[in-house]
């Protein structure tokens, strides 16, 4: 299972998604990180997420991946970017006195329960600050939690 099939966030720290890496691989026949930080400037930050960029080109190049390298590289971006994610909320709770009661990230897609309700100023308010606190690319979804 390729990881072009399981979009996420790639690089936390910059805000950049594996569909925009691949298309940018493609589109620009970028081969190495150095290549992809200067185009993307994914990369650039932390470098945790070096061995996803590595693993995404060698997939692009039709290279085997090691299969347990591709379970780390999961693992690794699932917390970090749950972790943006709560960091990134950090300041809507502390705005709007919101309460989040769950949070479940899939790749891009990011699920908050909030208890209480969710009025479209609050659930503007979480999206935007996980747009521009995490990246761009994230699908929003903001419930609330009923009990």
């Amino acid at each position: 299972m390729g990881s072009e099939t399981h979009p996420r966030v790639v690089c936390r720290c910059l805000g950049v998604a594996s569909p925009r890496l691949f298309a940018a691989a493609r589109a620009e026949d970028l081969r190495s990180v150095a290549d992809v930080t200067k185009s993307l400037r994914a990369g650039a930050g932390c470098t945790l997420c070096h061995a996803e960029i590595e693993e995404i080109l060698a997939e692009l190049r039709g290279e085997p991946v090691d299969a347990a390298l591709a379970c780390e590289n999961r693992d690794v971006c699932r917390q970090e970017t749950l972790a943006r994610v709560e960091r990134a909320l950090l300041g809507v709770v502390a705005a709007t006195q919101a309460r989040i009661a769950g949070i479940v990230v899939d790749g891009l897609a990011v699920r908050v329960e909030v208890s209480g309700s969710a009025s479209a100023a609050l659930t503007q308010r979480i999206r935007d600050a996980l747009h521009r606190g995490v990246c761009v690319d994230l699908e929003v979804e903001v419930v609330a939690r009923v009990g």
